[in-house]
């Protein structure tokens, strides 16, 4: 058994190490020592720190053996939070086990869940009491009979457990459900999925969440509640996605498809079927009737005011509260209240607590709606968002905090001993610095500064690949600018031609728009038929998995993707030796959210462009070129198509910020 005491962590990772050992062609990474070695002093004097760490450090060892150090010294428990669920994954059945079996350490990860992925069998077992009154199809009822079989075998009692996918109406009647647990006084309790995982928790050394659980635990805890153990240090991995997941999580979001489920849960005149269809009164079928007409009449303003806004070329933005007529807080209030006097009347108590979950779901959308008509919620943006869908048109009333700086830091920061912030993008240069009390022109300013983190340490590292030698970078410089879109589409087409036959194929084409995207598929799509190119194209028919997969298994194929392409992705080996970014990735200040950070920073005093625009297309501009390298025997080019990384005086940024490489610039067709 390797003893951690006494032993820096970045020795663990060393030449002479023990994983050195374990590892017939380890290769030593400078930087991933580095790495360790400040993640452990952050850890162990209460700092912050931001690490930048480049493709190919191995992060995630890099901050597992401090954090499992940490953990075991100390007896406290160190939250590890990603963005996604493959890092998730990748962490507890590859690189956790592999620590454990060689270190030899006796020690605990685990990953939590939010509630609702477990199954509740008191909530089961009601469930099937009232089967023929809750659901009108054979299906829903087989996979109740289904649940049922699997909740009497299955140990782990979560969805990622399940074999099959139940129907959202399925699983919504059955989960773990807070409003409807009886606590402690439950017969089900010593063996309740939910709380044998959170028993599990507190006895873990790691816990291992997903940012938007780890920001609705802050915001709980801000109420005196919680969903984890107590916990002061937190190591966030894909930390850039940080501000986006917060600006949804303490926002507002209420669609014209969550009031019809929850009216529909209670009880469904069509089907007559619903948690009150035994308990249905006069009282209760008129309300039900008056507020689906209210939802229709509320929503139905809110979709002519966004397609006048769509005609108008504008965002759906409200600007003023009352600009609406709230015809739907009332009565959604007065069904509250009666649903709440049919509890009362409730002798079962666990028919009592689903009865009265759904007088608190009927209040919590009145107080949403309230909240948006009222504009209540301080220094936020308001907006429709509306989809015409060919069976039922989908609305949505939502707010967002303009910053969430200020949240974070009294939430977060200043709350927790130690957060440790890393990414492959954090800066937005290529200088290697470390730092106390940053200033302005620091790389990580503009990042620091959304979250609202202001005191702390930082750490940027270069990737060990050898740029220089697996990549080539070509800039087309004599292109027309973005904004002559007719000219640049058919000369960027032309362009993208010449360097998919340059590649054979295996190139990642990456997009600001899928308007340009599929434009461009349009104008390739002969010539890949030509050349037996498979192209592959994100939003005409596969998911973004079955799109991967595929371009990662025939390497004669290119992908067209846009937003969620530019990061996340890892195909290693010849299957990706092309990256093409048509156009640098500046966000279109069209999106609600965005044009409201960019007025207050103008308000401010600001500059919209070089203070958050450019740093922010800066940070993307270096995520979609990790792309292209994902190991040291990686070879490719990549390819900017966008002139004004030459032609304006920001483009130096966008070429500082990568690693050095060659770069070709080709001055004419």
């Amino acid at each position: 058994m390797q003893d951690l005491d006494g032993i820096a962590p970045g020795w663990f990772l060393g030449p002479d190490g023990p994983i050195a050992q374990s590892f017939d062609d380890f290769e030593h990474r400078p930087q991933q020592v580095e790495m360790a070695n400040a993640i452990t002093d952050a850890l162990s004097s209460s700092n912050h720190l931001m690490v930048e760490a480049g493709t190919g450090v191995g992060k995630s060892f890099a901050y597992l053996l401090p954090a499992i150090a940490h953990a075991l010294q100390r007896k406290e428990k160190v939250v590890i939070s990603t963005y996604t669920i493959a890092l998730q994954e990748q962490l507890l059945r590859k690189d956790i086990p592999f620590i454990k079996e060689v270190l030899d350490q006796d020690f605990t990860a685990i990953l939590a869940k939010g509630r609702s992925n477990y199954l509740c069998m008191k909530r089961l077992q009601q469930a099937q009491k009232k089967q023929l009154s809750l659901f009108d199809t054979p299906d829903h009822l087989n996979m109740l009979e289904d649940l049922f079989h699997w909740g009497l075998q299955t140990q782990d009692g979560s969805l990622s457990d399940l074999p099959m996918s139940p129907p959202h109406q399925v699983w919504e009647m059955v989960c773990s459900d807070d409003s409807s647990c009886q606590g402690k006084v439950c017969n089900r309790q010593s063996d309740c999925f939910y709380q044998r995982s959170r028993r599990k928790l507190y006895n873990a050394d790691l816990i291992i969440v997903n940012h938007a659980l780890l920001f609705s635990d802050l915001a709980i805890r801000a109420q005196g509640g919680s969903i984890l153990p107590p916990y002061k240090h937190v190591i966030f991995d894909e930390a850039h996605n940080m501000e986006t997941v917060a600006s949804k999580h303490f926002g507002l979001r209420l669609s014209n498809s969550q009031v019809d489920f929850m009216l529909n849960r209670i009880y469904n005149p069509k089907t007559q079927k619903g948690i009150l269809a035994g308990k249905k009164d006069d009282i209760l079928l008129k309300l039900i009737g008056e507020i689906h007409q209210s939802s229709n009449n509320f929503f139905e303003q809110l979709q002519f005011y966004a397609n006048r806004e769509q005609e108008k070329n504008t965002n759906g933005r409200v600007l003023e509260p009352h600009s609406f007529h709230n015809s739907l807080s009332y009565p959604l209030k007065k069904l509250s209240d009666h649903i709440a006097l049919i509890a009362e009347n409730e002798n079962d108590p666990q028919e009592k607590l689903e009865i009265s979950g759904l007088a608190q779901r009927a209040y919590a959308f009145a107080d949403a709606i309230d909240a948006f008509i009222n504009q209540e919620l301080d220094d936020s943006v308001y907006w429709i968002e509306h989809r015409r869908r060919r069976t039922f048109p989908f609305t949505a009333l939502c707010a967002s905090p303009i910053h969430v700086g200020p949240v974070l830091k009294k939430s977060l920061f200043d709350s927790m001993d130690s957060v440790i912030l890393t990414s492959a993008t954090l800066s937005t240069d290529g200088k290697k610095e470390k730092t106390e009390n940053l200033s302005l022109s620091n790389g990580f300013s503009f990042f620091s500064n959304r979250l609202g983190l202001e005191n702390f340490l930082s750490l940027q590292l270069g990737s060990p690949f050898d740029y220089t030698q697996q990549v080539k970078m070509y800039v087309e410089s004599y292109l027309p600018e973005p904004n002559n879109k007719k000219e640049f589409l058919v000369q960027s087409v032309d362009a993208i031609k010449k360097y998919i036959q340059q590649t054979h194929g295996k190139a990642l084409l990456l997009f600001t728009s899928f308007d340009q995207l599929f434009k461009t598929a349009d104008e390739l799509s002969d010539f890949c038929m030509m050349h037996d190119i498979k192209m592959l194209v994100q939003g005409k028919s596969e998911n973004r998995i079955r799109l991967l997969d595929e371009f990662k298994q025939n390497s004669n194929s290119i992908l067209l993707g846009t937003d969620s392409f530019w990061q996340g992705i890892d195909v290693p080996g010849e299957s990706l030796s092309n990256v093409i970014i048509v156009k640098l990735p500046f966000a279109v200040p069209d999106e609600p959210l965005l044009q409201a950070r960019l007025e207050k920073i103008e308000q401010q005093g600001g500059s919209a462009f070089f203070d958050y625009q450019l740093p922010e297309a800066v940070i993307k501009f270096k995520q979609g070129f990790g792309r292209l390298i994902r190991s040291k025997t990686d070879e490719g080019i990549i390819v900017i198509l966008d002139p004004r990384i030459k032609t304006k005086r920001y483009g130096h940024f966008f070429l500082k910020a990568l690693p050095s490489c060659p770069t070709e610039v080709i001055m004419e067709p």
